[in-house]
């Protein structure tokens, strides 16, 4: 598996919601778990800015690969912390 396989199913599950919205990068290359359960490609955690290149080639817009790599965490986390806060 490399980081194309990834992107191609990061990109069937936007087409499947219509959207970006519904995907974001996390990964476990914190020591959860080893590089053998990553793509092949992907030795360091620096190695997740090659993500963004791979979905401007598949004509992802700034905004798209902007969410999917960060903000739609943010949109999730805030509208948690909203949530909580409300309580």
């Amino acid at each position: 598996v490399n980081l194309g396989h990834v992107i191609d199913h990061m990109d069937y599950i936007c087409q499947l919601a219509g959207n970006s919205k519904n995907i974001a990068i996390g990964s476990d290359l914190d020591g959860g778990f080893g590089t053998e359960q990553s793509p092949h490609d992907l030795n360091t955690i620096a190695d997740l800015q090659k993500i963004p290149e791979l979905l401007r080639t598949r004509g992802y817009l700034e905004t798209d690969i902007k969410a999917v790599m960060h903000g739609n965490w943010l949109r999730s986390f805030r509208k948690a912390w909203e949530s909580d806060a409300s309580k």
